[in-house]
């Protein structure tokens, strides 16, 4: 349920009708209600009509905010804040699909928005894109630092301290004197 509060409200937040986005559950014993998801979903997009048409959205414009709903969801800040989310629902212990919803929309707005507006931000401030190869010594320092890795790791002892353990003193014998 969380996922599809996810995905709808990318889908809201694209100004994409919402309702072009379905996640159903059903085993293969309920052939019957697998059936009746499909029909009803079929139906729905059939009303709907074709995929940005009805949103008022060409086609070039279309793709773009996909690309950008998919980079969104990508993002390590969206799913960061999905996953910890998702343990607050958990912890919460309440599993209705409103409070789900509101849960994910409350907590994941602003991390929605910032994605798509940082990709918007990243592909204004873009200068085109020009085909590089990787600098050698960036590639030999990468290479100088696994080896370094694979090195024997140093001494963990602190400095100063001496690397065999101090043996414990001797017990000094004392002499005692007997009475008689």
């Amino acid at each position: 349920m969380g996922m599809n509060a996810l995905i709808f409200n990318v889908l809201k937040e694209l100004g994409i009708n919402p309702d072009r986005f379905s996640l159903q559950w059903a085993s293969a014993a309920e052939a019957p209600r697998f059936v009746k998801l499909i029909t009803e979903f079929t139906d729905k997009i059939k009303k709907l009509g074709p995929l940005g048409e009805s949103e008022g959205i060409e086609p070039d414009e279309l793709q773009a905010k996909l690309k950008k709903g998919l980079a969104a969801v990508s993002s390590r800040k969206v799913r960061m804040v999905y996953g910890n989310t998702t343990k607050t629902i958990r912890k919460e212990g309440i599993f209705t699909p409103e409070y789900i919803s509101s849960v994910i929309e409350e907590k994941l707005s602003k991390a929605i928005t910032g994605a798509l507006s940082a990709e918007v931000e990243e592909s204004k401030s873009a200068a085109p894109e020009k085909k590089t190869t990787p600098a050698k010594p960036a590639v030999e320092a990468n290479e100088a630092q696994k080896a370094a890795a694979k090195a024997k790791p140093a001494s963990k002892k602190p400095a100063g301290k001496a690397s065999k353990k101090a043996k414990p003193a001797a017990k000094k014998k004392t002499a005692t004197k007997k009475k008689n």
